[in-house]
């Protein structure tokens, strides 16, 4: 594994420990229904599409689709429902008027997403949100890591209406859900996301939420801590789980894309069982982490997971949450 890994974790737990103890200060406790789950569920079986509700915010929904599909049908059906295929109670389609996908290929991790006229059916001031959602949607799939962007056959370095920079390697490090204005320098920065819920029309969805921290040559840690003091009032309709406990980081290991991570016993429920809304806000923070394909939590070296959760280590590719039932 790259070096990388243990520095990105490092980053990742000390930004989970300060949003718990700063959420405490900030966030009082509140009567929620009940938590969204996550299922490690066959990843043939459903897709994720990013969908934006009322406040712009981009919400990962999953839906069913058939184990035929080839992974280039599933984009198109992708943007379809992008473009308001069927309604979707509390969220509105992304572009204006139907985008048509025209072809795809995969190659070597890199999917090329070729478009006519019709990528330019959105508003300038939804780019930004489209540029994430297209990315994140596409590198669901565990053979895609990076995406091209073609209009009319010609390669984008920048959307099409607002000119919104497209970075040379398009990949999650884009970040999602930045709640800061569109610059040239947005995505010249080291992206951490965290997971969160958000209550959309009475239900509640597990949100992604990435902060831009600048590239720094110092502690890196250090550098995240700052910048969430400085980002936790951002949102208020987002909710981090993590509020009411003091949930802490003993040790963790990666080797072979597998992540293992150890915590002190607060993630632990009175009757001994994991906490469901803990244990979904950091499984998929963790797991999206790039080169992070397993995760497995453990208290005092004993996994834990939800009761109905056979597997010890969760595959990131079968993580499944915010199902949608047509």
């Amino acid at each position: 594994m790259k070096k990388t890994f243990k520095k990105q974790m490092a980053v990742v737990f000390g930004a989970i420990a300060m949003i718990g103890y700063l959420s405490v200060r900030f966030f009082p406790a509140q009567e929620q229904s009940a938590s969204p789950v996550i299922s490690t569920k066959d990843e043939t079986k459903h897709m994720q599409i990013y969908m934006m509700d009322s406040d712009k915010t981009l919400v990962p929904l999953s839906i069913p689709v058939s184990e035929e599909m080839s992974e280039e049908d599933k984009l198109a059906l992708m943007f379809s429902y992008m473009s308001g295929k069927q309604e979707i109670k509390g969220f509105t389609p992304l572009f204006t008027k139907e985008c048509t996908l025209q072809s795809s290929s995969i190659k070597n991790g890199i999917v090329s997403l070729y478009f006519d006229d019709s990528l330019k059916n959105y508003d300038k001031e939804n780019e930004l949100r489209i540029l994430e959602a297209i990315t994140w949607g596409a590198t669901q799939f565990h053979d895609i890591e990076q995406v091209k962007l073609y209009l009319n056959d010609k390669q984008l370095t920048s959307m099409p209406n607002a000119q919104t920079p497209i970075p040379e390697i398009l990949n999650r490090s884009i970040g999602i859900n930045h709640f800061e204005t569109s610059t040239t320098t947005l995505h010249d920065s080291a992206s951490l996301t965290v997971f969160y819920t958000k209550k959309v029309q009475g239900n509640e969805y597990m949100v992604p939420k990435s902060k831009r921290v600048a590239q720094s040559q110092g502690d890196a840690l250090k550098a995240s801590v700052e910048n969430i003091l400085s980002d936790i009032s951002v949102s208020s309709a987002l909710d981090q789980p993590l509020y009411a406990d003091d949930i802490k980081v003993s040790s963790f290991d990666v080797y072979d894309g597998s992540l293992i991570v150890n915590l002190n016993k607060n993630i632990l429920a009175s009757n001994r069982t994991v906490k469901q809304d803990v244990y979904n806000a950091l499984v998929l923070s963790l797991a999206a982490l790039p080169g992070i394909e397993k995760v497995e939590v453990r208290v005092d070296g004993v996994t834990v997971s939800p009761k109905d959760q056979k597997e010890d280590m969760v595959s990131v590719y079968a993580l499944t949450y915010n199902e949608v039932q047509f």
